[in-house]
């Protein structure tokens, strides 16, 4: 969730969450939700701070079906939180709530390289959710925990908790199995 410099910097952060596979363009939907959330982080010597994540949630599936796993790509294209001091490599951790057919949350995470100080923070952060009943879904973000590596300091976390009430960020319709292997067989239904 830190700005990398450079757009080959933020492609090296996007790879190693994805563990190098370099997939995550090929499968993106053009349906994901753009959003803004209010949230409050706690950043070590500077204490509570009130900031907005602006960004994307996006299920990279075509369908969204019962019983099978789906990625979610969550894109930071600004957090107001800017980085004070120059980040060496930075990894985030989020969670995120689903409430509707199901209530449940699924985690993501992501990670990369430098940031310079007074940089706008930004990043992508990847996780796997598996629906367990088809209907309607809202997911809505949760606690956020960015880890940055500074050179003469060392390891500091920020926590950030949102604030309420929280924004649903994107809906996902889950279908049922049995839908999929219709379409599949070629059968209406």
């Amino acid at each position: 969730m830190i700005k990398s410099i450079g757009k080959h910097a933020m492609a090296t952060a996007t790879v190693i969450a994805l563990g190098g596979t370099g997939a995550a363009s090929a499968q993106e939907s053009a349906r994901a939700s753009v959003f803004s959330a209010a949230y409050t982080c706690t950043v070590p010597v500077l204490g509570a701070r009130p900031i907005v994540i602006n960004g994307t949630l996006n299920a990279m599936a075509d369908r969204v079906v019962v019983g099978q796993p789906v990625r979610f790509q969550l894109h930071i294209a600004r957090l107001s939180l800017r980085a004070p001091v120059t980040i060496d490599s930075w990894t985030a951790v989020a969670g995120i709530d689903v409430n509707g057919a199901q209530a449940t949350s699924f985690r993501m995470a992501g990670s990369g390289g430098p940031v310079a100080p007074g940089q706008p923070i930004s990043g992508d952060l990847y996780g796997t959710w598996v629906p367990r009943a088809r209907g309607v879904d809202r997911f809505r973000g949760g606690g956020v925990a960015i880890t940055a590596r500074v050179a003469r300091i060392g390891v500091l976390t920020a926590s950030c908790l949102p604030a309420t009430p929280r924004p649903v960020i994107e809906t996902v319709m889950v279908l049922p199995h049995r839908v999929l292997r219709a379409r599949y067989l070629g059968v209406d239904g």
